[in-house]
């Protein structure tokens, strides 16, 4: 396939971003549900259910965001192509000649 696009460095990024993509909303959304049960709020389960929803609506749109970015190495790479290279360029031709 293309060799580039899944180098060390964007794996590394996708693992992270996606880890955190799952982490970081589940465990604000546990913080936030500590405040609302039953005796200090009148609607506990109702806005638990509510936190929920948001908080697997946040996982998702950044689980999207993740793949976004995951198109787009694999695009950059493609249109880069593999590398080659060429010719060495002589070391006499192509500069002009000194007038002294």
């Amino acid at each position: 396939m293309w060799p580039g696009w899944k180098t060390s460095r964007t794996r590394w990024h996708l693992l992270w971003a996606t880890l955190a993509s799952l982490v970081l909303p589940w465990l604000l959304g546990e913080f936030i549900k500590t405040f609302h049960q039953p005796g200090l709020d009148d609607r506990a389960e109702r806005n638990q259910m509510l936190i929920d929803f948001i908080v697997v609506g946040s996982m998702l749109f950044a689980l999207t965001m993740v793949l976004t970015y995951a198109i787009g190495c694999w695009i950059k790479a493609v249109m880069h192509g593999p590398r080659r290279d060429g010719d060495l360029f002589p070391a006499g031709q192509g500069r002009p000649s000194h007038d002294d």
